[in-house]
């Protein structure tokens, strides 16, 4: 399944039978909560058929779709390193076939092979890096049009 989803260009064969080792598969049918914001687990999905919507409740207790996933997007990255609560709630919004690698997956898989857990840490902090990057320019272009 991992090899169906864009990770597949960033590693090798061997290394993605290697990652596989450390994750699990999931099925969740639409509408189920995959978890809520404030939830405390530590994990990464990385979707590989259908659809998860991330939602955020604002401070009136608003709730609203900031993200719509589908396959190849990961998903629970920030809680995976740094285990705090989860920032927003994911919900399949369709079907949803994924893989979970927990935090404790993750490290022991850098005892194991701590290049690949290296390279997969090195993935991650480019994605969180690059989403933090559109989310800076989108906050400037929301502050520009309410000055």
């Amino acid at each position: 399944m991992l090899d169906s989803t864009q990770w597949a260009n960033e590693f090798s064969w061997n290394q993605l039978i290697a990652m596989s080792d450390y994750m699990k598969a999931y099925r969740a049918v639409k509408g189920t909560v995959i978890f809520n914001e404030g939830a405390l687990e530590s994990s990464l999905g990385i979707i590989v058929e259908g659809r998860i919507d991330i939602i955020k409740t604002d401070d009136q207790k608003t709730q609203g779709v900031i993200a719509t996933l589908v396959a190849g997007n990961t998903f629970g990255e920030m809680s995976l390193i740094d285990a705090e609560p989860r920032s927003a709630q994911a919900v399949a919004s369709k079907d949803v076939v994924m893989l979970i690698m927990t935090k404790d997956a993750l490290f022991d898989l850098e005892k194991i092979t701590p290049s690949l857990a290296f390279k997969l840490l090195w993935r991650i902090s480019t994605m969180i890096s690059q989403r933090l990057r559109r989310t800076s320019g989108q906050l400037v272009d929301y502050l520009s049009e309410n000055d």
